[in-house]
């Protein structure tokens, strides 16, 4: 009875945890909560005093860190035997940027990219991509909060060295068992009895697919060492960035303190009762600069330039699909008038442009 019981509080409080509603009351709390705690005002006046030069290079390397995430994931696709071009992904990781700040969620680009890319090229393929690339882009922060541990600990003897040397060979290890997963699966499956349903056979099978994707990376050692490359490059340049902006604030904050930060910070967006962790992760940064005697304000304007440092780059994602739907409307025109209307010839050849050939055809048949 007391099971019976329990079972029925842990699938409430899941359903409550679940509720969008629930989500959106647990971030505007924590948002309320970060502003009450901080000095907004003087934070938002430090941006009224940067330093041009350092700001540009803060978010030119930002930029090169979009890039190089763009690189850590085609290479993955590519090295599968996909032949992609790299126009079409990085459209999709354009959109995939804006579709996360238009729906805030951690996983809301990776679940439109799989879906959508995967219609192409296959979606085994391409969600081993996406997952390959997140570990990838993991294992990058994890080497690179390593060392920044052990220049830490050289200055103010911390001890987090221990922890992030641990989170790196659990990252190894994950990729280990990622690529013999396929292996492990196939004599678990030569195991089991054959009497399956339907529905768990095409699960298993679905699973069996991905897992096969992911397989495949054993024979790419070059794609799978350049996607590990690019995520620890990519990393890199967003640490750097942070330096960089800190400086344009009239602070230098080494890269080191946002190496051991920022991964501490970014673990709150993976909470499934707050939306991307909005409003939690601002204040954890901000409680772990501030442990760096950061002082309150250039801790909250570092918090607020990493939720806008992608900014840019995510109304690009929006400027591509406009020119989709632009271009989408003026295929359409043509073929209906045999003509363009004035707005539309103006801007049709830019957007156009903008638009992967492998997506025009698509855009034509709907």
């Amino acid at each position: 009875m007391g099971n019976r019981a329990l079972h029925r509080t842990i699938g409430l409080l899941g359903g409550v945890i679940r509720h969008p509603a629930a989500r959106v009351a647990v971030t505007l709390l924590a948002l309320a909560i970060f502003v009450h705690s901080v000095n907004l005002g003087a934070a938002l006046a430090q941006f009224g005093h940067l330093q041009g030069p350092w700001a540009l290079l803060a978010m030119a390397l930002a930029g090169l860190s979009v890039l190089a995430s763009i690189l850590e994931w085609g290479v993955l696709l590519r090295g599968a035997g996909i032949r992609i071009g790299w126009h079409y992904l990085g459209d999709w990781y354009m959109k995939g940027l804006f579709i996360n700040q238009v729906l805030p969620a951690g996983i809301g680009s990776d679940a439109v990219r799989a879906v959508q890319v995967g219609r192409k090229v296959g979606h085994g393929p391409v969600i081993a991509s996406l997952v390959g690339s997140r570990m990838a882009g993991t294992l990058g922060m994890a080497f690179w909060g390593l060392g920044g541990a052990v220049v830490i600990s050289t200055v103010s003897h911390t001890t987090d060295v221990v922890g992030f040397a641990v989170f790196t060979g659990l990252m190894l290890l994950a990729w280990g068992l990622a690529l013999v997963a396929e292996l492990l699966f196939a004599k678990i499956r030569g195991r089991e009895r054959p009497q399956r349903t339907w529905r768990t056979h095409h699960l298993t099978e679905r699973f069996a697919v991905f897992l096969r994707s992911l397989g495949r990376y054993r024979g790419a050692p070059t794609a799978l060492m350049l996607s590990i490359l690019a995520g620890g490059i990519g990393w890199g340049l967003n640490v750097l960035s942070m330096e960089a902006f800190s400086r344009a604030l009239g602070y230098d904050i080494s890269w080191g303190v946002f190496a051991l930060a920022l991964p501490l910070a970014l673990l709150v967006t993976f909470i499934p009762i707050s939306a991307n962790g909005i409003g939690l992760r601002e204040g954890v940064l901000v409680f772990l600069l501030v442990q760096f005697h950061v002082p309150l304000a250039t801790a909250t304007a570092m918090a607020l330039f990493v939720d806008f440092q992608l900014l840019p780059f995510a109304a690009f994602g929006g400027l591509v699909h406009l020119a989709e739907v632009t271009v989408k409307r003026a295929y359409r025109q043509l073929f209906q008038v045999g003509n363009l209307d004035g707005s539309l010839r103006i801007f049709y050849g830019g957007l156009h442009w903008l638009v992967a050939p492998e997506a025009i055809p698509d855009l034509t048949r709907s």
